[in-house]
Order: C-alpha cells, then sequence, then structure tokens
C-alpha cells in the first residue's frame, strides 16, 4: 500500500479525545494551524509508523480557538470508533499549510525561560493553559510547581531569538516557604 511521505508532511497536533457520541474528535493543534483547516485539507495519521489518509465529513471542522478544533471523520461515525484512532499524531500535506509566520501563539512558549521584573529568573515554562480565556504558565521556581497567570499588561520584555519572557508578575506569586 502507498502512503504519502512523512517528508511532505508537516505534524500539525494529535486526536486528543472523543467529543459527544456522534464520532466527532478533539484535534489539539501544536501550533497555529487553524488556518489551514478551513479549505478541509485530507489529514494523515500515524497508525503503525505509516501516514494514513482521512477525510473529513462535509461540515466536519469545528474550530475552537487556533488551538484545537473538532473533526468529524468519514467512517467514524460513533465514539467507539472515535476512541480507536483517539492519540494519533496528525499530519498535514506541506501543500495544504497555511501558516501565520508573525503571529506566535502562547503554546509556543513553552521551553522560554521565564523573569519577573522583581525575582528575576523563575524558570522554564513547562505548559501553558487557558482557564476560560485566560492564560496560565505553569513553571517549577525552587523546586514547586508555580501557575503564573499571563497578561499583555505583565508583559516587560519579549526575546524570541534568547527564548526568554519578563512579566511584572502579581506581588507574592512566588512566596514558596
Amino acid at each position: 500500500m502507498e502512503t504519502i511521505p512523512k517528508a511532505n508532511c508537516k505534524k500539525i497536533g494529535y486526536l486528543q479525545k472523543p467529543h459527544g457520541i456522534k464520532g466527532e474528535i478533539v484535534l489539539q493543534l501544536e501550533d497555529n494551524y487553524a488556518e489551514s483547516l478551513e479549505e478541509y485539507p485530507t489529514f494523515f495519521l500515524e497508525i503503525d509508523q505509516l501516514l494514513v489518509p482521512f477525510f473529513p465529513t462535509k461540515e466536519g471542522i469545528r474550530i475552537r480557538s487556533n488551538e484545537s478544533a473538532l473533526i468529524q471523520f468519514d467512517w467514524i461515525e460513533n465514539e467507539i470508533e472515535a476512541k480507536k484512532i483517539c492519540g494519533c499524531q496528525v499530519y498535514l500535506d506541506q501543500n495544504d499549510l497555511i501558516l501565520n509566520e508573525e503571529e506566535i501563539t502562547l503554546h509556543q512558549l513553552v521551553g522560554y525561560t521565564l523573569f519577573d521584573k522583581s525575582v528575576g529568573k523563575i524558570g522554564k515554562i513547562e505548559q501553558v493553559d487557558d482557564f476560560s480565556g485566560n492564560m496560565i504558565f505553569q513553571v517549577k521556581f525552587k523546586g514547586e510547581e508555580v501557575l503564573v497567570p499571563f497578561n499583555e499588561d505583565f508583559l516587560i520584555r519579549f526575546d524570541e531569538e534568547k527564548k526568554e519572557i519578563e512579566l511584572q508578575c502579581p506581588e507574592g506569586i512566588f512566596d514558596i516557604d
């Protein structure tokens, strides 16, 4: 069986979990690929180290944010079938990608070093979560997990080249006993 070479594709995320009982699946996007989904491309799921084509149904893509979408594939009609492909890495043909190079998403900040204006170096951003539109950075500081709220008003410095971000964090957030 012929399949598309991985070199011709770009990994855009993974299938996280079923959504509802009719076979819809949450696609967790790694970067800002939501715009690429608007043209209903062919998705390639990595199954047994091969890229297998999957086709969305007509009206089968609902973009939730720049980080996730709901996908309904042909032949996936219920939650049981959807569970079978959860966890699969998802690729798009590079010709189907629409990239907005200027825009950086907060999830791309994982791995950046976080600094606080008062405290100094805090540590590497391990995870970025979105709680109802409130972005939170998860960082280890003095061996403890700290959740740091992100707001553009807190931003002091952003250095993409050095992968550093400096914030004026709320007072007391780094008080660890």
